[in-house]
């Protein structure tokens, strides 16, 4: 792939199993923020009467697609650990920026590692994050040509639960958050779609101990589905069971399933008091996952909660009580918690970014210094 005439753009990513997160400044120095879904199928896809321009080629020949919907017997497991340095992962990242209009740009990225990936049991687990950037680097071609991707010219990991403490640290205005002060130990619940990542960190940075489960918010809305078919016929519901699971969202969002139309709003049907049991039942697991990893939680100072997850559990909807106060007598939910760990991997880069310039000056076969924008 040919050089881009335009200096490397520096890109947080945070490439999760539920979502993809990015955050850099543009060529005006503005910060770009977006997210899109870690959908992604095997072969081909069609838009309308064109083949799709998310439609990726790996050097092996795999076609890969991403999707904005889709059943889940079409997707791939991003739920499995093999998912983080996998081609599905790469085309996903690479799809987003792409879609954030870096595509034939040199790119400098960041990523995540889940902090039981980035850590084994021996220290920092040094061979699943060269993994990691590996993948990150490996090229893929777009299937029509209609697009091109970037080059991600170097690649550096981060742990998500380092990452997602760092940005809370601070406020938006650059000063240090009040609301730390003192705190020495803090355990870390980043709950996203499809996966709960729980860590405990120190005021240095270290990991002190760290689980990953499979009770993402997606176990909510599983739930929830379950509850609208047990409860149909009461709500007035016909085929509770067809309605689509990308479609609870929304529900879950309003507390009703029916029209937005001012002039229907007679025939709604309130679900919040099912969207609270589901999201209760959720909370309990998700707490019985926090003493399985930390029995007495008198020396952690507090619990930062974090993710797409901590909207709906942590007291963002009006009708939602926030259930990390019974994980913790000291819990923090920062604003817009889904871009909490993107945000820190952002702020780690602009700390870093003179080794990174340099190293990416390596990398990319000159020593020349590189303009990079400050944010």
């Amino acid at each position: 792939m040919a050089k881009s005439a335009l200096p490397p753009v520096f890109v947080a990513v945070d490439g999760g199993s539920g979502n993809i997160a990015l955050r850099f400044n543009d060529d005006a120095g503005n910060v770009v923020t977006r997210i899109s879904p870690s959908l992604v199928r095997r072969g081909l896809l069609q838009q309308g009467t064109q083949e799709s321009s998310s439609t990726w080629k790996t050097r092996e020949g795999e076609l890969y697609s991403v999707v904005n919907d889709a059943t889940s017997i079409e997707l791939e497991n991003t739920c499995d650990t093999i998912y983080q340095i996998s081609a599905a992962n790469r085309v996903l990242v690479i799809d987003a920026l792409v879609k954030a209009g870096l595509g034939g740009r040199d790119v400098v990225v960041a990523d995540t590692l889940p902090a039981d990936q980035f850590y084994g049991d021996n220290g920092i687990n040094h061979a699943r994050i060269e993994a990691k950037k590996a993948s990150l680097k490996e090229p893929i071609t777009s299937y029509t040509g209609s697009v091109k991707a970037p080059r991600v010219v170097y690649s550096a990991i981060y742990p998500e639960a380092v990452t997602a403490f760092v940005s809370a640290t601070v406020l938006p205005d650059g000063s240090d958050n009040p609301a730390f002060e003192g705190v020495k130990r803090c355990m870390i619940v980043d709950l996203g779609r499809f996966t709960c990542d729980i860590a405990i960190v120190s005021g240095e940075l270290d990991i002190l101990n760290r689980v990953t489960t499979e009770h993402g918010i997606q176990v909510m809305i599983k739930r929830l589905h379950q509850l609208l078919q047990e409860h149909e016929k009461e709500l007035g519901l016909t085929e509770a069971k067809e309605l689509s699971m990308s479609s609870l969202d929304g529900f879950i969002e309003r507390g009703y399933i029916g029209s937005q139309a001012k002039a229907r709003e007679a025939l709604r049907k309130d679900i919040r008091p099912l969207v609270q049991q589901a999201a209760k039942e959720l909370a309990d697991q998700i707490k019985n996952d926090v003493r399985q990893l930390h029995r007495n939680m008198n020396d952690i100072d507090m619990l930062l909660f974090v993710g797409g997850g901590a909207n709906w559990l942590g007291g963002k909807l009006d009708y939602v009580p926030d259930y990390s106060k019974e994980w913790h007598d000291y819990t923090y939910i920062p604003d817009e918690p889904q871009y909490s760990v993107v945000r820190g991997v952002h702020m780690l880069m602009e700390a870093e970014a003179e080794s990174l310039t340099a190293e990416a000056a390596s990398a990319m076969g000159n020593h020349a210094i590189l303009t990079t924008q400050e944010g």
